[in-house]
């Protein structure tokens, strides 16, 4: 596209003052070539540094999910906190202010209630390390070693200044009989994670896949000290999940 710009351009314009638009248009590519890096390394470098400075992250999400060809959406409200604190609210499609299913992460415990059954799964966390996102852990510091990233171009998100990096295990910690590959969308702005995703291919081929779009991303905010608290609803079924 920029070379079919470049060349109508010159074709038109080839002398005097009339290379002054072609002019302002190549520093500007190259301004933005230096304000949004299209190397991988440099990209995921300026991820890890503001997510390692991050706290607590919030935000609305909508949740896609593919499996057997068929195709679920979801949405609802997500708090994480370092190292290992979550609380995860799926709301109703067509009434937010209903609560379908919440999770809580308190440290120690999972907690899973859905109001319909009013029943609750409990379940003891094994990663003591924890995550500020699903698969990916409280730092960044491994994963270079343990992750193949590439870009993948985006002809609609890379002008907005969002990068998609895709991450696939290397060979020594891949398992053999999955597929396995991970999705980031950072934006440049903040480098805060606007989507995440993650999808397997099984050795029957089937694949099941999952997409989460992040919106009224707030990162480092003060939060209620209870909101990572799980208080067992009145007369609910306790399910204990744990080992112990």
């Amino acid at each position: 596209m920029i070379r079919r710009i470049y060349s109508s351009t010159m074709l038109r314009k080839s002398t005097g003052f009339h290379n002054l638009p072609l002019v302002v248009l190549i520093l500007s590519l190259l301004f933005l070539s230096s304000a949004y890096p299209q190397n991988v390394n440099e990209i995921f470098q300026n991820f890890k540094q503001a997510y390692d400075k991050s706290n607590n992250f919030s935000a609305n999400f909508e949740e896609t999910t593919l499996f057997a060809n068929t195709k679920s959406v979801a949405s609802g409200r997500i708090v994480f906190s370092k190292p290992n604190l979550l609380r995860r609210e799926y709301v109703g499609q067509k009434d937010a202010s209903k609560v379908i299913q919440i999770t809580v992460f308190d440290g120690k415990y999972g907690w899973t209630y859905t109001p319909t059954l009013n029943q609750v799964n409990k379940m003891k966390l094994n990663n003591p390390k924890g995550q500020l996102f699903p698969g990916i852990g409280a730092s960044l510091d491994d994963f270079e070693a343990i992750y193949d990233m590439v870009l993948v171009p985006d002809e609609f998100a890379n002008p907005k200044g969002i990068h998609n990096i895709e991450l696939t295990p290397k060979k020594d910690f891949a398992n053999p009989d999955v597929k396995e590959k991970f999705q980031i969308w950072v934006k440049s702005d903040g480098w805060l994670p606007v989507q995440v995703g993650h999808e397997i291919e099984l050795e029957d081929g089937s694949r099941q896949s999952a997409i989460v779009k992040f919106s009224e991303i707030k990162r480092d905010t003060q939060l209620a000290p209870d909101i990572f608290k799980f208080v067992v609803p009145k007369d609910a079924e306790v399910i204990n999940l744990s080992e112990n």
